[in-house]
């Protein structure tokens, strides 16, 4: 292990603590900059920043705004122009799909890298170091087992571009300095030159490596896939590991068989220990089965992924989870308030300005980082480093506390993320909520679902797709479970505007092959976040095709 890892989150947790304990003062000195260093810029200019001198005169000269606001400046930006959006010039382009499913290009400043290196980073080691104070550094950081990856994309003019969570490790490797060194596999598979799927190649580097120390991922939902992946193929996964080989079912390519025929030579030895474990291993507490050394496990999950939540836990058993961000490809902007606790997120002061559209919005000017109040909701309006002015997020959070003066906020849903047959608007809360009530009511566990209007029927209604052993009477017991959750759709059943719902059964297994279809087409999985509204066409064939299969299989 050659990096610091201490000192330098140990640093990381001092600046957090002098950032959140004078978040009002810096949030003012933010403000002040950004708009001063920009005021020159085409967007500064045509918005008058130069003119600017109080935070009322920003929210009055300068609009709130959304990405088709600044798609001529990116454009120019990619054509080569300067001086678009920022003075400081973008080092990568951030790709987002965002809710349309049409790729969309967000710029990244060194700032904003600097922000996301000190703050994040380094203060998830500070957070692991400071759960564990009396560990060896090496048993903490000594062996990472990285479920994403990092492919080196480039746009036609050469500018660095891909998933934002992969920005700040393209960024640190661009002159080929990144020390890869205290991962377990080799730099080339953490950075391959395309994107495609080698979960095959990183988990056989994973279950060789006896002594791995923390998974990374910037989903858990991506953790809990490796490990229902290692689940399917352990037999094969070990007899490759006893041989050598690589098996011809397995969707490879030559380069990666080769390589992998020359870095992982036969181990019988290790193969040994774990076919000890099971024949065919078992999920309760598999991960320490397989890792005894295991520290801790990075990774969104909380309220918003319940399913792969629960499934991690029973994966992980006690093994402490650090929930990783609440962002976007607009902005890292906050971080998991401490280890072990979903939901629960620090707004950064120095990522950015923050306002705060109170929800439901009843007129009046969006508040401050110093206005909120434990308890309320929010829609986020966000002014960065990159060029993005009061840009609203779309997302509503809720303040569940205060670190000093900064806010910890936990993420609700997407403002356009609902289900709508007749104005009842549900959200995904609603949706993962009412589901909960289900599972527990027809005690089943649920993989995943999702969820789509059905307008073919009339009135209209949801259409929900659940991986789980089919239910008796699904259908009324999930009306039941969504009137309970959602105030809106209980009336507009009342008043008959919504048919129940129609629920329909997958077969183990429909999620992940809907993810390795999306891998298969070229789709970068690091940031890809599981599907629970259905909008696109081909999604809902997808679905619908294997809920028919299962019902036919399940036929007499």
């Amino acid at each position: 292990m050659t990096t610091d890892y201490v000192s330098r989150g140990g640093a990381a947790m001092e600046r957090l603590r002098h950032t959140a304990a004078d978040a009002r003062r810096i949030q003012r000195e933010q403000l002040r900059t950004i708009l001063a260093q920009n005021a020159a810029t085409a967007y500064g200019s045509r918005w008058g920043f130069s003119r600017v001198r109080s935070l009322e005169e920003f929210q009055d000269r300068v609009p709130l705004s959304c990405h088709q606001d600044y798609e001529p400046y990116i454009q120019a930006l990619l054509a080569g122009g300067t001086c678009q959006l920022t003075a400081e010039e973008p080092v990568y382009f951030a790709i987002t799909s965002g809710s349309t499913g049409t790729p969309k290009y967000v710029p990244v400043t060194e700032t904003d890298m600097w922000v996301h290196y000190n703050y994040i980073h380094w203060g998830i080691c500070g957070m692991v170091r400071e759960h564990y104070p009396h560990t060896p550094p090496e048993a903490l950081f000594g062996k990472i087992f990285q479920v994403g990856e990092f492919a080196k994309t480039h746009l036609p003019g050469g500018q660095m571009c891909g998933v934002r969570s992969a920005s700040l490790y393209q960024w640190l490797d661009r002159a080929g300095g990144f020390d890869a060194s205290d991962y377990c596999v080799p730099k080339e598979v953490l950075f391959p030159d395309r994107v495609e799927d080698l979960t095959y190649v990183k988990v056989r580097f994973a279950l060789a490596e006896r002594n791995i120390t923390a998974i990374h991922s910037v989903f858990l939902h991506r953790v809990v896939g490796t490990l229902d992946y290692i689940r399917r193929n352990w037999d094969l996964l070990l007899r490759d590991m006893e041989t050598g080989a690589v098996d011809s079912g397995v969707p490879l390519s030559a380069y990666w068989r080769q390589k992998l025929r020359r870095w992982l030579p036969p181990d019988p030895r290790r193969a040994t220990e774990l076919r000890a474990l099971h024949p065919d291993i078992h999920p309760e507490n598999m991960v320490t089965r397989i890792w005894p050394n295991i520290r801790y496990i990075v990774g969104i999950g909380g309220e918003t992924f319940p399913v792969y939540t629960r499934a991690m836990a029973r994966y992980a058993g006690g093994i402490p989870i650090h929930h990783f961000i609440y962002g976007a490809s607009e902005g890292f902007l906050s971080i998991a308030a401490e280890m072990d606790v979903p939901d629960a997120y620090l707004l950064l002061p120095e990522a950015g300005f923050f306002e705060f559209l109170s929800v439901p919005h009843a007129g009046g000017r969006p508040l401050t980082m110093e206005e909120v109040t434990v308890g309320g909701r929010y829609e986020l309006i966000f002014t960065n480093h990159s060029g993005l002015y009061r840009y609203r997020m779309q997302d509503v959070l809720e303040v569940v506390g205060f670190r000093g003066q900064a806010p910890v906020v936990r993420f609700c849903y997407r403002i356009n993320q609902a289900l709508n047959v007749a104005d009842e608007k549900l959200n995904t809360e609603q949706l993962g909520q009412a589901l909960r009530l289900f599972q527990d009511r027809a005690d089943r566990s649920v993989a995943a679902f999702c969820a789509q209007e059905d307008f073919s029927h009339r009135p209209g209604r949801y259409l929900v797709y659940l991986e789980c052993p089919p239910v008796k009477d699904a259908d009324p017991l999930l009306d039941r479970c969504l009137q309970e959750a959602s105030l809106g759709y209980r009336g507009c059943r009342t008043m008959g505007d919504i048919d129940p719902p129609r629920v329909r059964f997958l077969p183990p297994g429909s999620f992940q092959r809907y993810e390795a279809g999306l891998a298969r087409r070229g789709r970068t999985m690091a940031q890809y976040k599981p599907v629970q509204i259905l909008r696109e066409e081909e999604s809902r064939r997808f679905f619908a095709a294997q809920a028919d299969g299962w019902e036919e299989k399940r036929e007499p």
